[in-house]
C-alpha cells in the first residue's frame, strides 16, 4: 500500500509539473503573437498574469521580456530598469553560478535557473543602451547619452570575459551589432575622442564581417563548409580559408555600409589617413558616390520581426557507455551479477529499446555527429534544444517620403545582425559540450529502469515469457514516461528578440518624413513599399531613429 501510494504521489507531481510547463508555452506563445501583431496591451496583459512572472528561477527572462515590451510601448524608465535588473542578474548568474551548474551531473536545464544563451546575454546591453538612447531623444539629458554610452563599454566587456571563459572556443565570440551600433551611438556625442572610438569599432566590424560573417548563411552561400573549416581552424588558433567564403549580395551591402562609415570618418578626424584608407580598402562606386555627398546626420534602426523558437530535438545516446556511471549499490551489483551485455541485450530484445532519430535534427556539423552515436546498440532517446531554422532574409531598401508621400531617397539596407543564425550556432555548438553529460544522466536513470523491469521479469518467468515481458514491459515504459516528463529539453527562451537588426546612414535637410522599406529592386521598376514610421529632423545634429517591421 506504501509503495502504490508513493507511485501515485510521484505520478500526480509529473501530471502538474507537466501541466505547468504546458500552461507556460501557452502563454508565452500567446505573449510572442500579440507583441510580434503590435497589440501591447494584450501582450502586457498576457505577460503580468504569466506563469513566466511567478517563477522565482525564470527572473532574467521575466526581465528580458517586460524591458522588451516596455520599450516598444515607449516606456524608457520600465525598459532601463528591466535591462538593468537583467544584467544584473547575468553579471551574478554567469560569473558565480555557471560553472557550479557546468560541473553538476544531476542538474535538469528544465528544472534549473534560466541562465539565457550567449546572444540573449548580449543583446540584453543592445536594448539597455537604445533604452537610455531613446529617453535622451526626449530628455537631450547628456546623462542618458552616457548611460547609453557605458552600455556599450559594457557589452564589450562581456564579450572580452566570453571569450576568456568560453570552452570549448565558440565561433560566437563578438557582436557585429555591438560594433556597428556602438560606434553610431559614440558618434551621435560629437566628441573627437568618441568619434576615434567609432572609427575602431567601424574597422572591428570589418574584420568581424570577414572572417566570422562566413558562418552565417546571410553572408556566406557555402556557410556549412565554412563552419566545419572554422571549427578546426580556432582549435589551431588560425582564421579559416577563405575558399568556402562565397559573399552574398547582403554580405556586399553590409561591406559597404562598413566601408563608407570607415571612410567618411577617417576623412572628418584623420584626413591625412584618407588615401590609405582608400587603397585598403578599394570601395565600391556607390560608396565613392555616397561619401562625396554631405556627410549622414539620421540613422535608421530596423529590428525586423521575431527570433525563431527554440524547440527540443530528439538525440541518441547509447545504454554502454553509461553503465559506469551508475552510483546504485543495489543496481551496480545487480548489473555485476548478470552482466552489462546481458542487460543491454535485455534492453534491445525484451523491451524494444532501439535508436530512433537516426537523421538528427537541421545542420548539425560541430566536432562529431553526436545524433549517430550508439545508434548500432541499445540506446535511449533524449532531448536538447535548438532553434527552428530562419525564414530567409529578403534584401530590403529604405525609402525616405515626404509628407504627401513622394520618394526623396532610397537605398539598400545593410543587414547587421541575423539572430536565428546566431542563436542557431550557439546552440548547436552548446549540443556538442552538454551531449555527453546530458545523454549519460538520462542514460543512468533509464539503466535504473530497465534494472528494475530485469528483476520484475526474472522474478515472473516462471510463469511465462509472455507474462514476465509484459510486466517487464509495464514497469519500464512507466518509469521511462516519468524521466521523459522530468527531461524535457529547456526550451524558455526571450521570444521577443527580434530575428535581424538592419541599418542605413542618410543625410537629410530638416523636416518631417516618412519612413519605408520595400524589396530591393534591380532597376527602376515600381515596388510595393511598407510605411514603418515617421522620423522628424531637426537641426541638433546626428540622431538614431529605432522601428520594428514585420517582413513584407
Amino acid at each position: 500500500m506504501v509503495k502504490s501510494s508513493f507511485h501515485l504521489l510521484f505520478l500526480s507531481c509529473l501530471l502538474i509539473l507537466g501541466a505547468c510547463a504546458s500552461k507556460s508555452k501557452d502563454q508565452m506563445r500567446a505573449f510572442r503573437e500579440a507583441y510580434g501583431a503590435g497589440e501591447l496591451d494584450k501582450a502586457a496583459e498576457i505577460l503580468k498574469t504569466s506563469e513566466l512572472k511567478k517563477d522565482p528561477k525564470s527572473a532574467l527572462l521575466a526581465n528580458l521580456e517586460e524591458g522588451t515590451l516596455a520599450l516598444a510601448q515607449g516606456n524608457e524608465d520600465g525598459a532601463i530598469k528591466f535591462f538593468q535588473n537583467a544584467i544584473d542578474l547575468i553579471d551574478q548568474l554567469y560569473t558565480k553560478k555557471l560553472s557550479a551548474k557546468a560541473a553538476s551531473f544531476l542538474i535538469n536545464d528544465a528544472s534549473d535557473v534560466f541562465y539565457g544563451a550567449s546572444y540573449e546575454r548580449s543583446y540584453a546591453h543592445y536594448f539597455l543602451s537604445k533604452a537610455y538612447y531613446s529617453r535622451y531623444l526626449k530628455t537631450q539629458k547628456k546623462l542618458d547619452l552616457q548611460g547609453a554610452r557605458g552600455t556599450i563599454l559594457a557589452w564589450d566587456s562581456y564579450f572580452a570575459q566570453l571569450q576568456r571563459s568560453a570552452e570549448p572556443k565558440t565561433i560566437y565570440q563578438t557582436d557585429l551589432m555591438l560594433k556597428v551600433f556602438g560606434a553610431q551611438v559614440h558618434e551621435v556625442s560629437e566628441i573627437r575622442t568618441d568619434k576615434q572610438i567609432a572609427l575602431q569599432l567601424y574597422k572591428d566590424a570589418l574584420n568581424i564581417l570577414d572572417v566570422m560573417g562566413g558562418a552565417f548563411e546571410v553572408y556566406n552561400s557555402k556557410s556549412v563548409d565554412y563552419i566545419k573549416e572554422y571549427e578546426t581552424a580556432l582549435g589551431q588558433g588560425k582564421n579559416p580559408s577563405t575558399k568556402s567564403y562565397i559573399a552574398t549580395p547582403a554580405q556586399q551591402h553590409l561591406k559597404n555600409f562598413i566601408h563608407y562609415k570607415i571612410l567618411a570618418l577617417t576623412r572628418e578626424i584623420r584626413n591625412t589617413d584618407y588615401s590609405l584608407q582608400l587603397k585598403a580598402l578599394k570601395p565600391a562606386a556607390e560608396v565613392l558616390k555616397k561619401i562625396s555627398e554631405p556627410k549622414g546626420n539620421v540613422v535608421i534602426v530596423l529590428e525586423e520581426g521575431l527570433i525563431p523558437q527554440k524547440v527540443g530535438k530528439p538525440f541518441n545516446f547509447g545504454l554502454k557507455g553509461a553503465i559506469d556511471s551508475v552510483e546504485s549499490p543495489a543496481a551496480k551489483a545487480f548489473i555485476a551479477t548478470v552482466g552489462g551485455a546481458v542487460l543491454t541485450g535485455f534492453a534491445m530484445n525484451t523491451l524494444g529499446m532501439r535508436p530512433s532519430a537516426l537523421e538528427g535534427p537541421g545542420s548539425f556539423v560541430f566536432a562529431y555527429d553526436a545524433t549517430r552515436l550508439g545508434v548500432n546498440e541499445a540506446a535511449i532517446s533524449f532531448e536538447l534544444p535548438m532553434i527552428e531554422k530562419s525564414p530567409k532574409l529578403k534584401d530590403f531598401q529604405i525609402l525616405i517620403l515626404d509628407e504627401a508621400g513622394k520618394v526623396l531617397k532610397q537605398e539598400p539596407l545593410a543587414i547587421i545582425s541575423e539572430n536565428g543564425e546566431i542563436a542557431k550556432l550557439v546552440l548547436e555548438e552548446d549540443v556538442v559540450s552538454r551531449y555527453v553529460k546530458t545523454g549519460s544522466r538520462v542514460a543512468v536513470k533509464h539503466i535504473l529502469a530497465i534494472v528494475a523491469a530485469m528483476q520484475v521479469h526474472n522474478n515472473l518467468k516462471k510463469n511465462g515469457a509472455f507474462i514476465a515481458g509484459a510486466a517487464a514491459m509495464a514497469t519500464y515504459v512507466g518509469a521511462s514516461k516519468g524521466i521523459a516528463a522530468l527531461e524535457k529539453a529547456d526550451t524558455r527562451h526571450w521570444t521577443t528578440l527580434p530575428q535581424a537588426f538592419r541599418m542605413v546612414e542618410l543625410n537629410l535637410a530638416p523636416g518631417n518624413y516618412q519612413v519605408a522599406i520595400a524589396p530591393l529592386a534591380s532597376g527602376s521598376e515600381e515596388v510595393s513599399k511598407k510605411i514603418v514610421g515617421n522620423i522628424k529632423v531637426s537641426e541638433s545634429g546626428k540622431a538614431i531613429h529605432t522601428f520594428k517591421f514585420n517582413a513584407l
